[in-house]
């Protein structure tokens, strides 16, 4: 009797074990998505690199006070230092290819490219990671990207298109491809905190260099946005939950998964972005976008599944 209660202990925790990482994925994108309203309420005051780098720097400093304060720690003595730089590396080139992509083709263009990135993580850990998806898994792993297709040609229309920003979308694909499978590697010696760290602590120096440059060192101008109360709401919750606590979610994911399981579940940040917008900016509703949302769902659950 004693036997049977132990094992039934340890299914259980197994059961845990497994689901736990999933369960931090899923709730990390969907925080990405939810973000996503109080950037465009922030981006209406301030400048995207001044947002940006309020929102890093803030997030860093609320980072360092937990380590200051014994709350978490960081050691990087004897580690290789080179995936956790080239994975800050890869966060940079990511924003910033991005935005060039979207200012050079539209919204449409830009999500259905990006909604690619799956795939290609997926053929970056089968070529570097050795990490092989099931028959299931690389079938079931297209139907959230035509899900994020389908939503995303729903809720926009088509508008002039520029070949430096196809240049720029694909290279974004490729990008965010690639920081998923580097944060595999980087995940062996690096724990979540630490890599979450490091890359903040480089885009929000990327940022504000950049900010300031933008304002011409004008510190006023700068810390204007500052004066207003919904700018400053937006800020603490972009820093707080969709740098630290969302970055340390799928950080944590990331060591756990395999790279096909956490790139379907990034299909979530588009699903949660375009329904917030749905519920709290009363934006319209359609079949397409209904429908690519019951192909997210039905894909990520085949993908996840043992």
């Amino acid at each position: 009797m004693q036997n049977q209660e132990e094992t039934l202990r340890e299914d259980r925790g197994a059961v845990e074990r497994e689901w736990l990482p999933i369960a931090a994925a899923g709730l990390g994108h969907a925080i990405w998505g939810t973000g996503y309203l109080f950037s465009r309420v922030a981006l209406q005051i301030a400048g995207t690199d001044i947002l940006l780098s309020m929102r890093f720097l803030l997030a860093v400093l609320l980072m360092t006070v937990l380590i200051l304060f014994g709350k978490a720690q960081v050691s990087f003595r004897g580690k290789n230092p080179g995936p956790l730089i080239l994975l800050a590396v890869t966060e940079l080139a990511c924003f910033f290819f991005e935005s060039y992509g979207i200012l050079y083709t539209n919204a449409t263009f830009a999500g259905v490219v990006s909604a690619v990135s799956p795939v290609v993580a997926i053929w970056l850990a089968v070529l570097f990671l050795r990490e092989y998806p099931t028959r299931r898994q690389a079938l079931f792993c297209l139907l959230p990207v035509a899900g994020v297709i389908m939503m995303t040609v729903s809720g926009n229309s088509l508008g002039i298109v520029q070949p430096i920003g196809v240049v720029c979308m694909i290279c974004t694909c490729i990008v965010s491809a690639a920081y998923k499978t580097i944060n595999r590697k980087a995940a062996e010696e690096f724990t979540p905190f630490e890599r979450t760290y490091i890359v903040l602590l480089i885009c929000a120096i990327a940022f504000t260099l950049s900010a300031l440059r933008k304002v011409g060192g004008d510190l006023d101008a700068y810390f204007a946005p500052l004066s207003e109360p919904s700018f400053c709401v937006s800020l603490m919750v972009l820093s707080v939950f969709s740098s630290v606590a969302a970055n340390m979610l799928i950080n944590y994911a990331a060591g756990k998964i395999s790279v096909t399981q956490l790139t379907s579940m990034g299909s979530l940040t588009t699903l949660c972005s375009m329904f917030a917008g749905v519920i709290f900016l009363k934006e319209p509703m359609s079949a397409g976008l209904f429908l690519g949302a019951v192909l997210i769902l039905v894909g990520i659950r085949q993908v996840i599944r043992k």
